[in-house]
Parts: structure tokens; sequence; C-alpha cells
């Protein structure tokens, strides 16, 4: 198994150029992982118990923030009437 640092810098080498990622250890041992997208300012901060479950709550934000961006499109498209 991988140390955390290795963890940490294969989650910022696959999502870093989007997201912040970083991890705090727990008094107790093992540590909580968390990410935030660079321009969020803290708003919507993602957390997870493994570095593992924190890749796939990134890449499921990714697909929200995905069929978002399309809805918004596909919106602006209705209200200028390009159908």
């Amino acid at each position: 198994m991988s140390t955390v640092e290795d963890q940490a810098a294969a989650l910022r080498a696959e999502h870093g150029e989007r997201w912040k990622i970083w991890y705090v250890p727990l008094a107790l041992g093992g540590c909580t992982w968390c990410a935030r997208i660079h321009s969020d300012d803290l708003r919507n901060v993602v957390h997870a118990d493994t570095a593992e479950h924190l890749g796939e709550h990134i890449r499921l934000r990714e697909e929200d923030l995905a069929a978002d961006a399309r809805l918004s499109e596909e919106a602006g498209r209705d209200v200028d009437g390009d159908d």
C-alpha cells in the first residue's frame, strides 16, 4: 500500500489542475481527504475517508458540473431562440 503522500501525489497528478487536494491527519490515526475547485473559495469542499473515495467524489462532482454546464448552455439557446 502506498503512503498518504503517494496517494495525495497521485490524486494531484490526476485532478490537481482544477482541484486543490489535501488531507487532514486524525488524532487516532488515518486522515480525512479533502478537495475543492481552485476558484471555489471553500464553498464546496468535498470530504472523504480514503483517497480512493475522494477520487470517486471528484469524478462524480465533475460529471455534475458538466451536466450543469450543458443544461445552462441549452437554456441559453432556448432563451435566444436558437433551437
